[in-house]
């Protein structure tokens, strides 16, 4: 079909109609709430409607539609007796045709309207652009009005206009001074877009484009938000020496904006596909289905695999009357010694969940894994926000390798970014909270290269976390590397076999032989001989989100009891001594965040019994390989075991008893003596006195051979 374009001086009367035919109501309730809402929504979708040819004519003219519309909306609400209000037309739901991913902005793009489908990554802050300048000339007084395009440059007047009543002088023999008071100003904002993690190819960087945002709109977005930008792409060119060159960047002057408001929205999921997840949510075998999907090719780690499935799905994150929240989303953390597969099961993770991140606690931008106020050149040096990797991954799954070799400014950070799901910001003027509601895998390993026995020394004392960190956590799997006859032998030829089952890269690059990650990845369910029945990637992906954007859980009274009659029977476990804590209130949450995870995988709204009793046997299965029989919280937090910190409140109180009996000062070899009546051999009385020196907790009055409490 072919469009002409239409007569610039008819579009007003066309907007005015179309307004009064189907947007008159929704101008009365904009005129309500002003100012608090100053623009009127019109979707394309009823323009089309209305006329076709003039919808088409937006897209291929947009800048004369957004006058003539604005034009019409102002006149409209003067004949309704509201003259002193200016709002703004906002056109949304473009057609499909008119969508484009950042990587996708072509030269014959320029000066249409289209959307883009992204992420925010930085903003900077609200500035005032000056959009109509007034000039007044000194030499004779007389003003002009100069309309300012260019956000980057200020356009002043060439001479005193004598056909306005100037005095005709040139810009070289009189001077324009600005008029502030009597321009107009409006809000404006510098918004960096980047396109969807699963908009990208493998192994190629994201694009971005840097975009502006005006009026109403301005500070409506934060880093991390997803969003559907509906504008028109202009050009400026690049300098270089102080010269224009023939290449050009592009830009976007946002016109409106669509919140992706809908969890996953960007994954499609036919009719077809729903009837496909319905059916397999009823098979009784679903979990171990789950189970065998999550890296195929990594060897057993049934129990881990099996918490990496309801993690995927997590539980429900639910708002409480007071104003404050419970998250939804569990947190896992892998430690392991070096070889044990973490960080494939890491990207593995990343590749299937939806809005998945794959990053480094060591390799991390200058935004980190939480977020950041940094300089930004393309924006004139403005502060600016950018967002790391679990305020891109929001309500998602943020994959995290070396967790324990992240930056210092992160580490103090990730505490209310796992906790209470927010990265609060306060720096050079910018006051902000950016939402990190994901899932967060983690994966560290020991200080020493590898784990020592719990039974002897806690993993928190052999790992560079934090013990109020780890604690976030709701469930901890210690992987180590022991030799086993038997084990050892399926495990390699599980690679074995696994490699020679591989294609060649180079054939594949050449197009020599088939990819099988492209055949993995397609829909559908799929039989291996090594791994039984397999999810594909794509399937995986969209039963996820739909568990997670339909299925909201809910536990049934005998699952509470189930779960509540664990946690008061563990902590009754005090164990050998006193200051023994079996289990926290944390942990009470975490296995509630479980069981509803494992009513998502059935695609069920009650969270059963038998949904508590799974989360129970996984809690004990990990509680018992990170620390034993006994499992004691209180060493998790101290990094020391009961034995140890028994010790240390022997030793102390020996020195408070001899000190108290000589004038405050305790002899050395009396505090040893004494030791060895409590059976604390000398070598470890010394190093446990060095370590109080060393803490401060006591003093040397006499040199070495003496101790005094401060």
């Amino acid at each position: 079909m072919v469009f002409k374009m239409l007569q610039e001086f008819d579009l007003p009367a066309r907007w005015t109609s179309l307004i009064q035919d189907h947007f008159a109501e929704a101008v009365h309730n904009l005129a309500q709430m002003w100012p608090d809402e100053q623009s009127l929504e019109v979707s394309y979708r009823v323009i089309e409607g209305f006329d076709h040819e003039f919808a088409h004519d937006i897209v291929e003219h947009p800048d004369l539609h957004f006058h003539a519309s604005n034009q019409a909306l102002r006149q409209f609400l003067i004949d309704a007796g509201h003259s002193n209000m200016y709002p703004f037309v906002r056109i949304v739901h473009l057609p499909s045709d008119q969508i484009r991913t950042v990587s996708q902005l072509r030269a014959d793009d320029i000066s249409h309207m289209l959307a883009i489908d992204a992420v925010a990554t930085k903003i900077t802050g609200v500035r005032p652009r000056i959009y109509a300048a007034t000039f007044e000339c000194v030499g004779c007084g007389h003003t002009m009005v100069i309309n300012q395009p260019n956000e980057q440059e200020l356009i002043e007047p060439i001479e005193c206009q004598q056909i306005d009543g100037g005095c005709g002088r040139a810009k070289r023999q009189t001077r324009f001074e600005l008029k502030q008071q009597d321009s107009i100003l409006i809000n404006s904002q510098f918004v960096e877009l980047q396109e969807l993690p699963e908009q990208m190819k493998g192994g190629i960087q994201p694009e971005r484009i840097l975009c502006i945002v005006e009026h109403d709109l301005a500070g409506k977005l934060n880093p991390g938000d997803r969003v559907k930008a509906n504008g028109v792409l202009f050009i400026r060119s690049q300098r270089k020496g102080g010269k224009d060159t023939p290449v050009f960047d592009i830009f976007l002057r946002i016109h409106s904006l669509e919140r992706q408001n809908i969890p996953l929205e960007e994954i499609v999921i036919t009719e077809d596909e729903e009837l496909e997840i319905k059916e397999l949510a009823r098979r009784p075998d679903i979990y171990d289905v789950f189970t065998n999907s999550i890296a195929p090719s990594i060897f057993g780690m049934e129990m881990v695999k099996r918490s990496l499935a309801l993690q995927l799905f997590g539980g429900v994150a639910r708002l409480n009357a007071d104003g404050t929240r419970n998250r939804g989303d569990l947190h896992i953390l892998l430690m392991g010694d070096p070889g044990v597969a973490k960080s494939q099961l890491l990207n593995y993770m990343a590749d299937i969940s939806p809005r998945g991140r794959f990053t480094s606690g060591q390799s991390a931008s200058a935004a980190g894994l939480t977020a950041a106020a940094v300089q930004d050149a393309a924006a004139d040096g403005r502060w600016t926000l950018e967002a790391g990797a679990l305020v891109l991954a929001d309500l998602g799954l943020a994959a995290i390798d070396e967790f324990d070799k992240m930056n210092e400014g992160d580490r103090s950070s990730m505490h209310e970014a796992m906790e209470q799901q927010k990265i609060s910001i306060s720096k050079a003027g910018i006051n902000a909270s950016l939402r990190t509601r994901c899932a967060v895998l983690a994966a560290a390993n020991p200080k020493s290269g590898r784990f020592e026995p719990v039974s002897e020394v806690p993993f928190t004392a052999q790992i560079n976390l934090a013990p109020p960190l780890v604690s976030r956590f709701d469930v901890i799997w210690l992987l180590t590397d022991d030799p086993d006859m038997e084990k050892d032998a399926k495990i390699a030829k599980h690679i074995i076999d696994t490699r020679l089952l591989g294609v060649s890269e180079l054939l594949v690059n050449e197009g020599s032989a088939p990819d099988p990650s492209k055949s993995a990845a397609e829909s559908g369910v799929k039989n291996s001989d090594t791994h039984g029945e397999v999810l594909s990637r794509d399937l995986i992906r969209k039963y996820v989100a739909y568990a997670k954007r339909s299925i909201h859980p809910s536990m049934v009274p005998e699952a509470r009891e189930k779960i509540v009659n664990f946690y008061v029977e563990t902590r009754k476990q005090i164990g050998d001594f006193s200051d023994t804590v079996a289990i926290t209130a944390r942990s009470l949450e975490a296995l509630a965040r479980l069981a509803e995870a494992s009513a998502r995988i059935r695609l069920s709204q009650v969270a059963t019994l038998e949904d508590a009793e799974r989360a129970i046997r996984l809690t004990r299965m990990w509680r018992e390989d990170l620390m034993g029989g006994n499992f004691d919280e209180t060493a998790l937090q101290t990094g020391q075991k009961g034995t140890a910190r028994n010790r240390e409140k022997s030793m102390f109180n020996i020195v408070s008893t001899l000190a108290a009996d000589n004038n405050g000062i305790a002899q050395h070899n009396d505090v040893l003596n004494e030791a060895e009546r409590h059976k604390i051999d000398r070598s470890t009385a010394e190093d446990i006195l060095e370590k109080f020196h060393q803490e401060g907790r006591l003093f040397r009055p006499g040199g070495y051979d003496t101790h005094g409490i401060p």
